[in-house]
């Protein structure tokens, strides 16, 4: 992967901590999280989507550990910090 794949997807994973959504929505963190996977892809060279597709699935496991995947029921919840 290029070095602008890699910066954004440190970037990331340390956006992803639950202290950084406390007190904001489920929803807040999916609208962004999806918007900023969606720019990163976006701005990707063809012959990194491979990887990149690869370091996102492991973003997404810690977006699972960390709490946040939830019942579309609970978008409107709040974050707590145990997230």
């Amino acid at each position: 992967m290029r070095d602008a794949s890699t910066i954004a997807l440190g970037e990331l994973h340390r956006a992803i901590g639950a202290e950084h959504w406390q007190g904001k929505t489920y929803r807040q963190f999916w609208t962004w999280f999806n918007a900023r996977c969606i720019e990163i892809v976006g701005a990707a060279d063809a012959d990194d989507l491979d990887a990149l597709g690869s370091a996102l699935l492991e973003v997404r496991d810690t977006v699972e550990a960390n709490g946040f995947m939830v019942a579309s029921d609970r978008l409107d919840e709040t974050i707590e910090a145990d997230a």
